[in-house]
């Protein structure tokens, strides 16, 4: 579960428990009432402004290197197989018999 929905779920119980003393006319009750409503509607403000930064952060960033691959294809093609060629480096390496070719032990 992301902090997201965590925050979401916390923000219901809190409007549950306001619900529940909704019947609860005392100065200090109401009072109490109004602050924790000004604090879940900024906190779910703040949750929907932050989401739509990231979205916009991540659009921005996809964009970026969408357009660098546009203009530099080769560069992107070499890097792609120069990652490939170390993972299946590793990979051979982790799967290789415990003896090297030359005879040597590896630790």
């Amino acid at each position: 579960m992301d902090k997201s929905q965590e925050l979401q779920q916390l923000t219901g119980r809190v409007e549950g428990l306001m619900s529940k003393v909704a019947d609860d006319h005392s100065a200090q009750v109401q009072d109490l009432r109004n602050r924790v409503s000004e604090t879940v509607d900024s906190t779910k403000n703040a949750i929907s402004t932050a989401n739509a930064a990231a979205l916009d952060a991540l659009k921005n960033a996809a964009s970026s290197a969408d357009q660098y691959v546009r203009e530099n294809p080769w560069v992107a093609v070499g890097v792609i197989a120069g990652v490939a060629a170390s993972v299946g480096f590793l990979a051979g390496y982790m799967a290789a018999p415990r003896k090297s070719l030359m005879g040597m032990w590896r630790r």
